[in-house]
């Protein structure tokens, strides 16, 4: 029976994690939240086509961020195994990964606009969002390294200062962003390009800002993180080999929310800034939920390199518990008060904008149940991957929240004409039923392990005792 003692010094060690990595995730998403709200200035058009560049970028670039968090069980074991040389063995690695990483997605970002048109989408919506990915896209190494780095830094359990760099930039964001979409101080007034630029200077800013604290503060000085940046094959490979699953998995994630996104542009404008609204409340909603998961994969981990599965085992119901109280409070909100989060985005005095608010309002109270699922799926995911289970549950999610909750989604949206309830009722279904076989996986496999290594002890145990028999004997 587990000590409520132990689990609760686990909840606190991982809301320790948690919640500097919670800056760094509100930071992230504030990001794409800033801008969204910004595009809304320029009108529901500049809105519906900043939708597309944002979460279209954002897809590919969750996509090798999943590559990269390949090493983030591997660093969080070292460092529990006490293994300081191999966490600058795998940073290193991780930078030459960013780099093989950044230049093929920066040439497919660049002409994203021929996919799109491919896609049905007006062409006049397509062109405003080219402008906008054409300038968010030189931050794209930027993105790249400071997740590496923030990757690294929760594996040695201090996140904090990183956490720090993230949330000054947010001000930032939205200075910059101010002066570039308007054309203040003397800067050209260059619209939706404008706030792509302003992203793409704040992101070179905290990775700069990120290396620097790894490099020379003194919380970090000690392991020597730059001591060498010499290319590794072998274990550049075992990256990339623990990191493509994940990337897949991202990506998978990431394209549902694109999906809904084109098919919600099909059925018209209005719909698609209605769905951009869900989008954007959703990412900022999951800031706690992902900051857990990544919590919860260091803490596990942390115990594998020390060889404490049972500790693993309590690390992963702890944080589960935190993401069923925190998602339950957002999940209230959202169905409380959707008409007054729509109306952050848009002005719901303007007759155009009213129609959208009207149409994002049932789509936020479905969000809000798809958010519990969700947020759940992303903390077992991450609970898995610290014990570097990768590809089965891979398996697991693309087989429901595709084969199942886009194909009911699309029934219910098109046949049964429930529009897009129908697209985010099914992503609701699929998810809860992945999200339910990813827990049950982790407790079984954790199970199993405790129980494996009990037997061997018992078994070491019977050993040592007839030992002496046997001595006495001869």
């Amino acid at each position: 029976m587990r000590s409520p003692s132990k689990i609760l010094s686990e909840v606190f060690a991982t809301l320790q994690l948690a919640i500097p990595l919670g800056g760094i995730q509100l930071a992230e998403s504030a990001v794409g939240f800033v801008n969204t709200v910004m595009m809304g200035f320029l009108g529901i058009q500049s809105l519906a086509a900043g939708a597309l560049g944002v979460i279209t970028f954002y897809t590919i670039t969750f996509m090798c961020m999943g590559v990269l968090e390949g090493a983030s069980p591997l660093a969080a074991e070292a460092f529990g195994a006490g293994n300081t040389k191999r966490i600058c063995q795998l940073l290193a690695q991780g930078l030459w990964l960013v780099l093989a990483l950044s230049l093929p997605m920066m040439l497919l970002t660049w002409h994203l606009d021929y996919i799109l048109m491919l896609s049905g989408q007006q062409e006049n919506t397509v062109a405003l969002a080219s402008h906008y990915l054409r300038a968010i896209v030189w931050g794209f190494p930027a993105v790249l390294g400071f997740f590496i780095f923030k990757e690294v830094a929760t594996a040695l359990n201090r996140p904090q200062l990183i956490s720090a760099i993230a949330l000054t930039s947010i001000p930032l964001n939205i200075t910059i962003n101010y002066l570039l979409l308007f054309g203040k101080l003397g800067l050209p007034a260059l619209g939706l390009a404008g706030i792509g630029w302003a992203s793409t200077f704040v992101l070179w800013v905290n990775c700069l800002a990120a290396a620097a604290i790894l490099g020379f503060h003194p919380w970090f000085r000690e392991y020597k993180l730059f001591s060498s940046l010499k290319f590794d094959r072998e274990l550049f490979a075992k990256l990339w080999e623990n990191g493509w699953p994940i990337g897949l998995q991202f990506a998978a994630s990431m394209l549902l929310f694109t999906l809904i996104a084109l098919l919600s542009g099909y059925m018209g404008t209005t719909l698609l800034a209605a769905n951009e609204i869900v989008v954007q409340t959703i990412e900022v909603s999951l800031i706690l939920p992902i900051a857990t998961s990544y919590a919860a994969m260091t803490r596990v981990g942390q115990m594998l390199g020390q060889n404490d599965f049972t500790g693993a085992k309590r690390s992963g119901f702890a944080a589960i518990t935190i993401g069923i109280a925190t998602m339950s409070i957002i999940t209230i909100a959202l169905w409380l008060f959707p008409e007054q989060i729509a109306g952050i985005y848009l002005d719901a005095s303007h007759p155009d904008n009213a129609i959208a608010i009207k149409s994002a309002i049932p789509l936020l109270r479905i969000a809000a149940l798809f958010l519990i699922a969700y947020g759940l799926n992303l903390i077992a995911m991450g609970l898995l991957q610290g014990i570097q289970d990768i590809r089965f549950p891979l398996l697991i999610n693309i087989l429901f929240q595709w084969c199942v909750g886009i194909t009911s989604g699309y029934l219910l949206c098109f046949y049964l004409n429930w529009g897009g309830i129908g697209l985010w009722s099914g992503l609701t279904i699929g998810t809860t039923l992945a999200t339910v076989f990813l827990i049950y996986r982790f407790y079984l496999l954790t199970s199993e392990i405790i129980q494996s290594q009990e037997d061997e002890e018992e078994c070491k145990s019977a050993d040592d005792d007839q030992t002496p028999v046997l001595q006495s004997v001869s």
